[in-house]
């Protein structure tokens, strides 16, 4: 069993918070000094610019909550409960969530093909090995939740995918500041399939695409949809696809690795991905954009408590402080694996993949210490979270730092794991 014990962050001068209502906490000596050595070797190893991580019960318990480094490179402020951060992909889980509400509520089904919603979909095709061209069975809702519909990313590299993409110059949700959700699924639509929908697992545009299903059921853009139904009865007070540019200060720098150290992205700047040997476009300042479609896969900022509380809604069945988002069958139903064996590139052996989560289903294979059925995911300017329902607690890790970051959370996962029985 985890222990529990008050602590006092020693790292940088904090006060650690995990929302409203919830009193800063103190870890063990023992789980303090090893978080804390990984937070800080992370920075001082030159992996990350500055790090903040939280681990954090379903009752509101925080086990330990520490950060390392500046907000700014070069400057001597340091990373706090307030600060902003990009969370990338680690929008998913939200958007996955409001696709399921409106599945609740019947406006929805899980089998309903996309094209009922989105008729620009309705002819899509796929590209065959050798190029060719061939009808696409209509992807469903449940295919989009579950990465299964035969989209990609620019950034993912797939031959003759990548090239089309391009021709029609489908945004991944990271850049294009101006444009309408509307026109980037126009884009897409026009743009061929990797493989027939419900035969490949394929990280992907896909939850951009429910964002755009939600707006069109809803008749409300996605962000006002979040907000008036997850991100406002859960008080998350800083979670925004639109920061105001009077909140710039509290916004971490966006950095990536660069002549052996690491400097600050500049909007347009296309970053190695090295997975793929792909690239993907970066524009930091998509996030103060008033104009920029709230891309549902991509687009979302927030402190890392107000992810904490997302985090617990989902530990505690779709419910917090009285405030019920889902039920506990639909959350059981999301955070299960739905590939039906089929590989989960991104993360490897011993991975499924539910409904806007990995989840692990063998941790022996996937080297890990999280116990199998611990869920969660990450993005790409560096954040990660995982949700553990046997210990009933979550890690969340946030970094600023392109590519580099999911090793970073990983790491400092890994290190937590490893105090448990201390």
């Amino acid at each position: 069993m985890l222990r529990r014990h008050l602590w006092t962050l020693v790292l940088l001068p904090l006060v650690a918070c995990a929302g409203q209502g919830e009193a800063p906490v103190t870890a063990a000596p023992s789980r303090q000094s090893v978080l804390d050595g990984a937070l800080r070797q992370q920075v001082e190893g030159g992996k990350v610019a500055a790090i903040s991580a939280m681990i954090i019960r379903a009752d509101g318990e925080v086990l330990y909550q520490g950060a390392y480094g500046p907000r700014v490179p070069g400057a001597t402020e340091p990373v706090g409960p307030d600060s902003l951060f990009r969370l990338a992909s680690m929008t998913k889980p939200v958007t996955s969530v409001a696709v399921m509400t409106l599945v609740e509520d019947g406006k929805l089904r899980l089998d309903d093909p996309l094209a009922k919603y989105l008729p620009e979909f309705r002819s899509l095709r796929v590209r065959e090995a050798n190029g060719r061209l061939v009808p696409a069975r209509q992807p469903t809702i449940r295919d989009l939740l579950r990465h299964m519909a035969g989209f990609s990313y620019n950034f993912l590299n797939v031959p003759g995918i990548v090239e089309a993409y391009g021709r029609e110059g489908v945004d991944d949700g990271l850049a294009a500041p101006g444009r309408t959700t509307r026109d980037n699924m126009r884009r897409l639509a026009r743009a061929p399939l990797q493989a027939q929908p419900g035969t490949l697992w394929a990280y992907s545009l896909a939850t951009d695409v429910l964002g755009a299903v939600v707006e069109r059921v809803t008749g409300r853009p996605l962000d006002a949809y979040i907000q008036q139904r997850i991100a406002g009865p859960l008080r998350l007070t800083s979670f925004a696809f639109h920061v105001p540019e009077a909140q710039r200060g509290r916004m971490v720098t966006a950095v990536q690795p660069a002549d052996g150290g690491l400097r600050p992205i500049r909007s347009g700047e296309r970053i190695p991905y090295t997975l793929s040997r792909g690239t993907w476009v970066a524009d930091p300042e998509r996030a103060f954009s008033r104009i920029a479609y709230p891309s549902g896969g991509a687009g979302a900022t927030a402190t890392i408590g107000d992810y904490a509380r997302f985090t617990r809604m989902l530990l505690n069945g779709g419910e917090l402080d009285g405030v019920r988002i889902l039920k506990p069958e639909t959350v059981a139903e999301m955070t299960r694996g739905q590939t039906g064996g089929l590989p989960v590139s991104l993360r490897g052996s011993g991975y499924d993949f539910g409904y806007g989560f990995s989840v692990v289903s063998d941790p022996a294979t996937a080297k890990t210490r999280q116990p199998a059925g611990t869920y969660g995911w990450g993005g790409i300017y560096g954040t990660g979270f995982f949700v553990d329902p046997v210990n009933r607690l979550a890690t969340i890790v946030m970094t600023q730092t392109a590519t580099n970051g999911g090793a970073a959370a990983n790491e400092v996962r890994e290190a937590f794991y490893g105090t448990i029985n201390q």
